[in-house]
C-alpha cells in the first residue's frame, strides 16, 4: 500500500508496528486511534509465515508491504478410518471411536467446533493404539465395532493404561438397559445424538474448552487495565478485568478462567499472596498465569514466582511478549469481549 502523506522520519519506524505506540502520542493528537492496527496485522501476517515491512520518505509518503508464502503448509494425513482435528492449545482432548464415518466425522467436527482437541479411531484396535500412547480427557465409544464390541474395547481401557481413569461416553444406535452393566461409564447417549445432550455430558465431567472461558486481567492501575483488555478483545479473547485481588479470587471461584495475567503490586493483597491463595483454590491448581509487572524483581522473588506462574513479563516491553505468552496456552476464540 503507498501513500503520498506526510511520510515517517527514520527513527520512527521502528515504534509502527509496537501495540499502543503512536507517533504521536500527545493529547491534542491531530490522527486518532489506538496503535493496534499495524500491530495486529504484523501479528497476523507472522502466523502465516509471512513479513511485513515499510519504506518512507519525510514529506513525500510512505511504501507498506506484506509478503506471505504461497507454498501452503504441509500437513501430515491421519491414517485410513481416522480424523484429527486442528489442535487447540490447552484445549481439552476427545478420542471418538466409532466405525460409522458419517457419526465419526460429525463428532469430531462437532466436539472441535466447540472448543476441543478431538483424535479419532474407526476401529476398537486403533481406539486401543492411540489410548497406548497418551491420557485422554474424555473418551467417545461406539459399541458396535467392526473388530469387536465396543465393551471389550471398555475392559481393556479399564483394566490397565494411560485411560483407566478417563470418562467414557457410550455413544450407540440402542441403548439397552445394563447394555454397559459392570463397567464404568460416564454417560450413554442414542444416536443420532444431539449437540447439546454431547456438550452437557461433557460439562459434566468438567471439560469446559478453554475458548468458553475467560482471561482474568487483574491490575489497579485503570490505564494497564484498560489497555491490556482492548488488546485481548482485538485478538479475540474474552477479558474479565479485577482492580483488586480479592475481588479476582472471588471472580475465579465464580468462574474459572482459562488463563490469569496477574499484576503484582497491589493494596491489601499483592501478586505474590494472590498466587498463593489461587494455586490452593480448584479453579486455580493448574490454570495458567502469567505475570505482567514493572516490579523490579529480587532474585528471591523470581524464584517464587517462577514457582507458581507459567510466565514472567515486563510492562516496558508492551503488550506483545504478554499475548505471544497468552498464546502459547489459550488459543483465541469466538464472541470476545470484555467484562468489569
Amino acid at each position: 500500500m503507498e501513500d503520498t502523506g506526510i511520510g515517517i522520519a527514520p527513527d520512527d519506524l521502528g515504534r509502527l508496528f509496537v501495540e499502543f505506540q503512536q507517533l504521536d502520542a500527545s493529547t491534542a493528537k491531530k490522527y486518532p486511534g489506538t496503535g493496534l492496527g499495524l500491530a495486529l496485522t504484523k501479528r497476523m501476517v507472522e502466523a502465516q509465515g509471512g513479513r511485513v515491512g515499510v519504506s518512507s520518505t519525510p514529506g513525500v509518503g510512505s511504501v507498506f508491504f506484506a509478503v506471505l508464502p504461497r507454498t501452503p503448509r504441509t500437513i501430515a494425513e491421519p491414517a485410513p478410518g481416522e480424523e484429527r482435528a486442528a489442535a487447540i492449545a490447552n484445549a481439552p482432548t476427545v478420542l471418538v471411536i466409532d466405525d460409522d464415518a458419517r457419526d465419526r466425522s460429525w463428532l469430531v467436527n462437532t466436539l472441535a467446533q466447540a472448543g476441543y482437541s478431538v483424535e479419532s479411531a474407526s476401529t476398537g484396535a486403533g481406539g486401543l493404539t492411540l489410548c497406548r500412547t497418551r491420557r485422554f480427557d474424555a473418551i467417545t465409544l461406539d459399541l458396535l465395532l467392526p473388530d469387536g464390541s465396543g465393551l471389550e474395547v471398555l475392559r481393556s481401557l479399564r483394566a490397565t493404561g494411560l485411560n483407566r481413569d478417563t470418562p467414557v461416553i457410550v455413544v450407540t444406535v440402542v441403548a439397552e438397559r445394563g447394555a454397559a452393566a459392570g463397567f464404568h461409564v460416564h454417560d450413554m447417549l442414542v444416536k443420532p445424538v444431539v449437540v447439546d445432550q454431547l456438550l452437557a455430558s461433557l460439562k459434566r465431567a468438567r471439560l469446559v474448552p478453554d475458548r468458553a472461558r475467560p482471561i482474568l486481567v487483574i491490575d489497579d492501575n485503570p490505564r494497564a487495565l484498560k489497555l491490556a483488555a482492548k488488546t485481548l478483545q482485538q485478538l479475540g479473547y474474552r477479558a474479565v478485568c479485577r482492580s483488586d485481588a480479592k475481588s479476582a479470587l472471588q471472580a475465579a471461584r465464580e468462574s474459572p478462567p482459562a488463563a490469569v495475567i496477574l499484576d503484582l503490586v497491589m493494596p491489601e493483597i499483592d501478586g505474590f499472596e494472590f498466587l498463593k491463595r489461587f494455586r490452593r483454590s480448584a479453579a486455580g491448581r493448574r490454570t495458567p498465569v502469567i505475570v505482567w509487572t514493572v516490579k523490579d524483581l529480587t532474585r528471591k522473588e523470581r524464584q517464587r514466582l517462577e514457582a507458581l506462574a507459567q510466565a514472567i513479563v515486563v510492562k516496558s516491553g508492551g503488550a506483545a511478549a504478554l499475548v505471544e505468552e497468552l498464546g502459547a496456552y489459550v488459543s483465541p476464540h469466538a464472541g470476545s469481549g470484555s467484562e468489569s
